[in-house]
């Protein structure tokens, strides 16, 4: 009784140490089933390192979370796969964040503006931050987790505010939410890297950059 028990416990650690398993019985049915369906799961999901509650998607990807987190951390090849952006810009480290310079393209007009960036290697997240630019403030995460053997659980959160820097059909169209261009593309793009063979790990500044 004592083995049987013994080896009970020790199955439950093992499955409950997996990540890909964890990932799937954190959901609910129902979002597990929309996910698996092919659909992006909306919700709103607190910033954990601001507190705020910012709008929330989530998709499966058909690629281990290394190929994906190599792409959502290439920010120089941003412009190719996502919405609106004209480049990303990394130029070194401030107190442990990377700033990265943005251009993004929206109706007929272009923003200029300053991001620092969070990289979370371990729970393969990156944070960004508003720093500086013609609006009020930036935030949000890319999360990557495995979900099964072959299937990897994107989440992407992301807010804007322009305060009155911006005229009103500038802020409705930034309002319009681009999640599924945002999902369709980083597949896209995933799959079109992987066609031509690994996945190159992202250059980016020395740590020894600080700016």
């Amino acid at each position: 009784m004592h083995y049987r028990f013994l080896m009970l416990l020790a199955v439950c650690l093992i499955l409950l140490a997996d990540p890909a398993y964890s990932a799937q019985t954190k959901m609910d049915s129902k979002t597990r089933a929309d996910l698996e369906a092919g659909k992006i799961v909306m919700s709103a999901e607190k910033n954990p390192k601001t507190g705020v509650y910012i709008p929330t998607g989530q998709s499966l990807i058909e690629a281990p979370v290394e190929d994906i987190w190599r792409v959502i951390t290439d920010f120089d090849g941003f412009d190719e796969f996502m919405p609106s952006v004209v480049y990303y810009k990394p130029l070194g480290w401030k107190e442990a964040r990377l700033i990265v310079d943005c251009r993004v393209k929206v109706v007929l007009m272009k923003m200029d503006y300053t991001l620092s960036y969070i990289i979370d290697e371990k729970n393969h997240t990156t944070y960004w931050f508003y720093v500086k630019g013609p609006i009020k403030d930036a935030q949000g995460f890319f999360r990557v987790e495995p979900y099964d053997a072959t299937r990897s659980i994107v989440t992407y959160t992301t807010t804007l505010d322009i305060g009155k820097a911006m005229p009103d059909f500038i802020e409705q169209s930034l309002g319009k939410s681009t999640f599924p261009s945002i999902f369709k593309s980083l597949k896209k793009r995933v799959a079109m890297l992987k066609q031509k063979g690994d996945i190159p790990k992202p250059v980016l500044p020395s740590l020894e950059k600080q700016i």
